[in-house]
């Protein structure tokens, strides 16, 4: 199973579209939010919503089951950030998940917690640690969780 995970692409289109053309053949595309776009623009994606998301209607948190296999997803800012990978943890075990993804931090990064991993794909538009603007791209196999961060331009 292969799952495509953006966040905080703050307006971008295209790439999002380059994603999907890509990856044509992923399993899911989920974005962890900070989109600032409308559900026209993120056609194919399971979404949720993140604090510069002002006019959206899109939930602060799900739970998307791809081929049944559960994802907690939230964007991260309203948990407390010195407790935010524990906190994102604590909520996928409550919801029976091991994998739980947010965005926020513009940060890729990759936790575990309590059997839990935790990914933060970065920023689509920039990240704050330096690096180039990235994503990830999540292969489970027989229940093993691999996480590969790419770059934007790359796409």
């Amino acid at each position: 199973m292969q799952i495509i995970v953006v966040s905080d692409s703050h307006g971008l289109v295209e790439p999002l579209q380059r994603i999907k053309e890509v990856y044509r053949d992923a399993d899911a595309f989920i974005h962890c939010g900070d989109s600032e776009l409308d559900r026209e623009h993120l056609e194919g994606f399971v979404v949720v919503n993140g604090n510069n998301d002002y006019y959206s209607d899109f939930p602060n948190e799900l739970v998307v089951d791809v081929d049944d296999y559960k994802i907690f997803v939230a964007h991260g800012h309203l948990f407390v950030r010195s407790r935010l990978v524990e906190s994102l943890a604590t909520k996928a075990i409550n919801h029976h998940c091991k994998l739980a993804l947010y965005g926020h931090t513009h940060v890729f990064k990759v936790d575990t917690d309590r059997g839990v991993t935790v990914v933060n794909p970065g920023s689509m538009r920039y990240n704050r640690d330096g690096t180039k603007p990235s994503f990830a791209v999540i292969t489970i196999t027989d229940g093993e969780i691999q996480v590969e961060r790419h770059d934007t331009d790359e796409l």
